[in-house]
């Protein structure tokens, strides 16, 4: 997640899973959603990465990418979350 390109931060890259997307920048959920992109399946987040659906759906990987990670710099990143064990 810390990745800087063109001096600005990439959250989301081809390797992101969709339970990092769920936890820390579910205000991608809905954008994906609309392009067809399911990160929550039955109640439980989807396995695998978000390059991995791209590629299944056939998806231009870059341009999806690069407009997720526009969102997420308006959004000012992962939102704070924890977990707790109980």
């Amino acid at each position: 997640m810390d990745n800087i390109q063109d001096n600005q931060e990439v959250y989301i890259t081809e390797n992101t899973s969709f339970e990092e997307i769920a936890e820390h920048f579910p205000y991608l959920i809905q954008p994906l959603l609309e392009k067809g992109i399911k990160v929550i399946v039955c109640g439980d987040v989807k396995w695998g990465t978000i390059g991995e659906e791209l590629e299944k759906l056939g998806l231009k990987k870059e341009e999806i990418l690069s407009e997720l990670n526009e969102i997420a710099r308006k959004q000012g990143g992962p939102v704070r979350s924890f977990k707790l064990d109980i």
